[in-house]
């Protein structure tokens, strides 16, 4: 993947020639599915200049970590949510004779039901605002990135990774403009990328 877009010593034709090779790669497929991208292809076969390669080369690289950084978000928070169910469904079956016992000896109210009334809902949903993405993070590079960010991109990326909403959902639940919001999330991965890339070249990786 990494030679496709190398910029180095690289003539035009070896450029449009790998791309013919890996055409149905899924990843080539989606970064020509964006007509930017299609234009800068057109732009470095028709003036074939360094510096023209080499923003393609950095597009491409910025593209291609967006997708593993969103397929690693993704993959973490699904394994940790699983674990969290198991450990949900554990404390549930261990403790579900003490939740069904009444709270008063003469009473029926159980502890369940005082869990499960309305008037201690707000304290769920402030249990599930307090979720944030560094929670579910094992990665002390990514984490150490993610807490670089501001608090508005931390936001974004929360809603995103661990509650699955797209940029148009974000935008409804924060309101906000789609494209200050995909703005934000764009701006977000790059500085992570650029903190994390800086982090592995200063420990020689």
């Amino acid at each position: 993947m990494k030679e496709l877009f190398d910029h180095h010593n690289q003539s035009v034709e070896t450029y449009w020639d790998k791309l013919e090779k890996h055409r149905q790669n899924p990843i080539i497929k989606s970064f020509l599915e964006i007509p930017e991208h299609i234009a800068l292809l057109i732009e470095v076969r028709n003036q074939p200049t360094a510096e023209l390669k080499k923003k393609l080369d950095d597009t491409f690289r910025e593209f291609y970590f967006n997708i593993r950084f969103t397929t690693y978000l993704s993959q973490t928070i699904y394994f940790n949510a699983i674990n969290y169910d198991k450990k949900i469904k554990l404390i549930s079956e261990r403790y579900q004779l003490v939740l069904d016992r009444p709270l008063k000896e003469d009473g029926e109210l159980t502890f369940l039901d005082l869990l499960s009334s309305s008037e201690n809902m707000e304290n769920t949903d402030i249990f599930i605002a307090s979720s944030t993405i560094g929670d579910h993070l094992t990665s002390y590079e990514i984490f150490h990135a993610i807490q670089s960010l501001t608090e508005n991109q931390q936001q974004v990326l929360s809603l995103a990774y661990i509650y699955g909403l797209n940029d148009s959902e974000i935008a409804c639940s924060l309101n906000k403009s789609q494209q200050a919001v995909s703005k934000s999330h764009t701006k977000a991965l790059r500085k992570i990328r650029e903190i994390i890339e800086t982090e592995l070249r200063r420990k020689g990786q």
